[in-house]
């Protein structure tokens, strides 16, 4: 796909994971200007090295979801250095741990101020530019337990449902000024973060995307490139007449019982 010809992004929490592959998936779409954004600069910085030898113009940007100081920030360097953007991917997230007795004050605001309301305010801050350019698109990277969740994981569940919720309400108040939001569930993904969380938190082998993976109806889990795969497509011109989609992309159907 290359469709994204000249386009201007920002993906957050481009370090590693998901967002990094989403980056390298849009400039291989066409997006010439980019934004990467995540909390660890140096981390970022391999990856703008990587993406500058595509051809691309690369920001590198410090950004943490819980200052929205920093967010604000962010929105300021992308609008002076490219005049606007045309396209954000909100890769950027925490999956801490929580269930209704165990989840404390601090765990709860946490994640929420992190998943949810980070978010909100990097939609806020995008949209702007969006709404003066009268074109955009919005992206989140959200989580099939926005459907209901596993006991261990219910503030982290709710802060999906809340970022699903606002995309929706958020592609209906932009729909006039050409501005499209879409949040994707992600299923079961293998990421450098989630290896940590499996073989640190949960005691799993070294080889566990394996041994998970061939339980899985397709064989294998999800890995990166698939949600940047579906990124490139919602942004491009394939996907104009689109906006307010919560898109499972899972091999799980929710809602349905027994094999």
């Amino acid at each position: 796909m290359t469709g994204l010809i000249g386009k201007r992004a920002l993906v957050t929490g481009a370090g590693q994971g998901v967002g990094e592959a989403v980056a390298h998936r849009l400039v291989q779409a066409g997006v010439e200007k980019l934004a990467i954004a995540a909390r660890d600069t140096a981390q970022l910085e391999g990856v703008a090295e990587k993406l500058r030898q595509e051809g691309v113009d690369v920001l590198v940007c410090k950004m943490d979801l819980q200052d929205v100081e920093t967010i604000q920030q962010t929105a300021a360097q992308i609008e002076a250095s490219f005049e606007g953007i045309d396209i954000s991917v909100g890769c950027a997230g925490i999956t801490d741990r929580g269930d209704l007795f165990s989840t404390t004050p601090e765990i709860f605001d946490r994640i929420m101020n992190t998943n949810f309301r980070g978010n909100f305010f990097v939609m806020q801050s995008i949209a702007k530019m969006m709404v003066r350019q009268k074109s955009g698109v919005i992206i989140n990277i959200s989580s099939m337990l926005a459907h209901g969740g596993m006991p261990h994981l219910l503030p982290y569940s709710a802060s999906k449902a809340a970022l699903n919720l606002a995309t929706r309400n958020i592609a209906h108040a932009l729909r006039h000024d050409r501005v499209r939001a879409h949040a994707i569930n992600l299923g079961w993904t293998a990421t450098p973060a989630e290896h940590n969380t499996q073989t640190q938190m949960h005691d799993m082998p070294e080889d566990w995307v394996e041994v998970e993976g061939a339980k899985q109806p397709f064989g294998r889990l999800l890995f990166s490139n698939d949600p940047a795969g579906l990124c490139a497509f919602l942004a491009s011109e394939d996907a104009s007449m689109m906006t307010g989609n919560i898109i499972d992309m899972e091999q799980w159907v929710s809602g349905v019982l027994g094999d």
